[in-house]
């Protein structure tokens, strides 16, 4: 399955913007709060759903959804866990 490449830019332009950066640089990663966000998002209503919209870089309509393909792609990844400092395996869909 997957990521689709657009939640891979979505993720990517949330670090970018947090950081004040246009292009590379940063040390750190939005990957861990971008699936929350993703999800208030769906089930936000009104003014609040747009502004999370907008911050996610994606639909609300299809944050759900993209947050469970990157965190499910996420934890199939060796080491990610420990990374983002989880510190211990983590069920993430």
């Amino acid at each position: 399955m997957g990521v689709a490449r657009a939640t891979v830019r979505a993720v990517n332009g949330l670090t970018a913007r947090w950081a004040g950066v246009s292009q590379g640089g940063t040390v750190f990663s939005a990957a861990a709060a971008w699936p929350l966000l993703a999800h208030l998002a769906d089930g936000a209503g009104g003014p609040a759903r747009a502004e999370l919209s907008e911050a996610l870089g994606l639909p609300a309509g299809q944050a759900a959804g993209a947050a469970r393909d990157l965190l499910t792609t996420l934890g199939a990844l060796r080491g990610v866990d420990t990374a983002l400092g989880c510190g211990r395996r983590a069920r993430w869909s």
